[in-house]
C-alpha cells in the first residue's frame, strides 16, 4: 500500500469546505465547529456505525456530536427521516453530520430541511406526505426556508451527494422517489476520508462507481452550454475508467480509493448541468424494487445511451477520445462514437461483476407502470440529449430487466 505521505490530499473550497485525504476524519470536531453547528445529530446507518473506524471517530469528536441515528435503509424514505427528525429535535442539536453513503447523506440532508421547514406546535405540520410538499414540484417546493447546517462525510464512491445541493427521498407507496432542492442542502464542509471507503464490498463498490459514471456521462450529454461541468465530466470519467477496476481487484487500495472518492465528488458538481433518462428510469425502478441506485444505472446506462444515440455523438466522440476508445476498440463496427462509448459501458460493468440485467423480478405487466412513474420525472427529463418516445423507453427497461 502505498504510504500516507504519497496520497492524493488537498483542502479546496469548490463547491464547498472540502477536506480531502487518507486519515482525514480525524478533523470531525473542526469541521462541524467551521460550519456553525455547536452540537450535531448523525445521521447513518448500521454498516457504516458497525465499522471499525465509526466509534472511534465519534469518540474523538466529544461533545460535537449529541447522538448517532442508524435506521437508514439502501432507499431512505419519509418515514425515517422523520424518525431521525424527532431524535434530532430531542436532543436539541443545531446541525446534521451525514456519514455513508448516498442514502445517510439524502436522509441527512432531508433532516436539515424538515427541522427548518416544519414546526411541532403546528398541527399537520409533520405529517406524513410532508416530503411530498417540500419536493420539486410540490406545492412548496418554491419557498423552501434555509436548511440546517450540513456536513458530510462520504464512505462510498458514487453518489456524490456531499458536493450536490440535492437529496433523493423514496416513496414508496406512491412507487416514486422524490427530489429535494435547495443551495442551502450542499454541505457546508465535507471530509473526503478514503481510508472510510476500504470495507466497501466489491459489489458495493463497482455498483456506486458505476452510478458516478452514470452522473459524468449524463451530465456530458446534457444539453445546454456548460464548459465547466462538460470537463468536469470527461475528467471524472477518465479517473474511473483508471481505477474502478483496481479498487474492485484490490479493495485496500489507498490510492485507487483516493481517486475514486474524489471522481464521485467531480461528478455531482458536473451534473449540475443536468441529468436525464437514466436517473428518470432508475428511480421508479428503486423506489418499486428497493433495486441499489447505482445497480439500476448500471444495467440502464447502455439502453439509455441507445435510445439518446440521434443526439450524443458529439459528447461520446469527445469521451471516446479522451479514454482513447477508438485505439483499444479497432473495427468498423465500432467506429460509431455511441457504439464505442456503449460497448466501454458494458466492459467496464462486466470487468467489476456487475450483472448484465437487473436482479429484481418484475414482469412486463408491470411496465405501463414503470413508464408512467418515468414520465412523472419531470426535473430529469428536461435535460435529457433528446425525446424520448414511450417504446424508447419501454425498450430500455426491457433491455435492462432481461425481458427483451
Amino acid at each position: 500500500m502505498a504510504a500516507a505521505a504519497d496520497l492524493p490530499r488537498a483542502n479546496l473550497s469548490f463547491p464547498t469546505r472540502y477536506r480531502f485525504g487518507w486519515g482525514r476524519r480525524a478533523e470531525l470536531a473542526a469541521e462541524l465547529k467551521a460550519a456553525g453547528i455547536g452540537t450535531a445529530l448523525v445521521v447513518t446507518d448500521a454498516v457504516v456505525a458497525a465499522q471499525p473506524w465509526f466509534a472511534p471517530m465519534i469518540d474523538a469528536a466529544g461533545a460535537a456530536v449529541a447522538g448517532v441515528f442508524t435506521a437508514i435503509s439502501t432507499n431512505p424514505t419519509e418515514a425515517e427521516a422523520l424518525a431521525a427528525l424527532a431524535q434530532y429535535r430531542a436532543l436539541g442539536v443545531t446541525g446534521v453530520c451525514a456519514i455513508g453513503g448516498g442514502a445517510a447523506m439524502d436522509a441527512g440532508k432531508a433532516v436539515a430541511l424538515l427541522a427548518a421547514a416544519t414546526d411541532p406546535s403546528v398541527a399537520g405540520s409533520i405529517a406524513p406526505g410532508v416530503i411530498a410538499t417540500l419536493a420539486f414540484g410540490g406545492s412548496r417546493a418554491r419557498s423552501l426556508p434555509t436548511a440546517a447546517p450540513i456536513v458530510a462525510v462520504p464512505t462510498t464512491s458514487g453518489t456524490g451527494s456531499e458536493l450536490s445541493t440535492g437529496a433523493v427521498i423514496s416513496d414508496p407507496a406512491a412507487g416514486v422517489k422524490r427530489t429535494l432542492l435547495h443551495p442551502s442542502l450542499l454541505p457546508r464542509a465535507v471530509i473526503a476520508d478514503a481510508e472510510t471507503t476500504v470495507g466497501l464490498p466489491a459489489a458495493a463498490t463497482a455498483a456506486t462507481g458505476m452510478d458516478a459514471l452514470t452522473h459524468a456521462i449524463e451530465a456530458l450529454c446534457a444539453p445546454g452550454y456548460h464548459p465547466m461541468c462538460d470537463a468536469i465530466a470527461v475528467e471524472t470519467a477518465a479517473l474511473i475508467a483508471a481505477w474502478l477496476s483496481r479498487a474492485v481487484r484490490e479493495p485496500g487500495d489507498a490510492v485507487a480509493r483516493s481517486h475514486l472518492l474524489h471522481a464521485a465528488g467531480m461528478a455531482a458538481v458536473a451534473f449540475q448541468k443536468g441529468l436525464g433518462l437514466c436517473h428518470a428510469m432508475a428511480h421508479p425502478l428503486g423506489a418499486r424494487t428497493g433495486l441499489h441506485h447505482g445497480l439500476a444505472n448500471a444495467v440502464l446506462l447502455p439502453w439509455v445511451l441507445e435510445a439518446n444515440r440521434a443526439a450524443i455523438a458529439g459528447p461520446c466522440a469527445r469521451l471516446a477520445s479522451r479514454l482513447e476508445l477508438a485505439h483499444r476498440d479497432r473495427g468498423a463496427a465500432l467506429a460509431d462514437p455511441v457504439d464505442a462509448v456503449i460497448a466501454w459501458v458494458r466492459r467496464l460493468a462486466a470487468d467489476v461483476g456487475l450483472p448484465v440485467t437487473a436482479p429484481v423480478t418484475v414482469t412486463a405487466d408491470e411496465l405501463p407502470a414503470l413508464l408512467a412513474a418515468t414520465r412523472g420525472e419531470a426535473l430529469y427529463l428536461a435535460t435529457n440529449p433528446c425525446p424520448v418516445s414511450d417504446a424508447q423507453i419501454t425498450t430500455a427497461f426491457r433491455g435492462a430487466l432481461g425481458l427483451a
